[in-house]
């Protein structure tokens, strides 16, 4: 009897000995998959459309503009600014020539530290935001939501809010020069 106890248990731990290296195999597949995915995903996003702004640049590059600059606020890991990137993408394709497109990836230390300097965050992302005031550093909130929006409802919001400007300028902020799409 205490041979077949022997044996039975035997046979009983090498299946689980063999699922558990497989159950560990597995789960390095979907470590690496999902590692793999995350910078596939983050490149796409990351790829996306505007200037790339954070707590570092925001002043030289956004605030000390004279041209109005519309910003969005997204992180490769999250699955909306996934679903917004071509919306944003198409949105600059059709108004970059009207208006400065910035983006800021909130995964970054220094993108972080501006989505919170102004509560951005609080709102959500992915969003839309506008530096529009000469010398100002809080932006407008122009859209901001879980659910993705349409290209033409982003134009929609835009341009309702700013007159869009002549053919070969961009949008400028009260009181400034507009500039000239070639100076860009």
């Amino acid at each position: 009897g205490g041979d077949d106890h022997c044996i039975g248990a035997d046979r009983a731990h090498a299946p689980t000995v063999g699922y558990r290296t497989f159950a560990v195999d597995m789960s390095l597949t979907r470590t690496l998959f999902f590692v793999s995915t995350l910078f596939a995903l983050s490149a796409v996003v990351a790829s996306g459309a505007g200037v790339p702004i954070d707590s570092g640049n925001v002043e030289e590059k956004v605030v000390r503009s004279p041209d109005v600059w519309l910003v969005e606020f997204q992180s490769p890991r999250c699955g909306s600014c996934q679903e917004m990137a071509p919306v944003w993408n198409e949105f600059a394709s059709r108004n970059g020539k009207y208006v400065r497109l910035g983006q800021v990836s909130i995964d970054t230390d220094e993108g972080m530290e501006l989505a919170q300097s102004f509560g951005i965050i609080e709102h959500g992302i992915p969003a839309i935001w506008a530096y529009d005031l000469v010398g100002a550093v809080e932006p407008t909130k122009i859209w901001a939501d879980f659910e993705t929006t349409s290209v033409d409802h982003l134009e929609s919001l835009v341009w309702s809010r700013y007159a869009k400007p002549e053919k070969g300028f961009l949008l400028a902020k009260p009181g400034a020069k507009a500039s000239r799409v070639d100076d860009a």
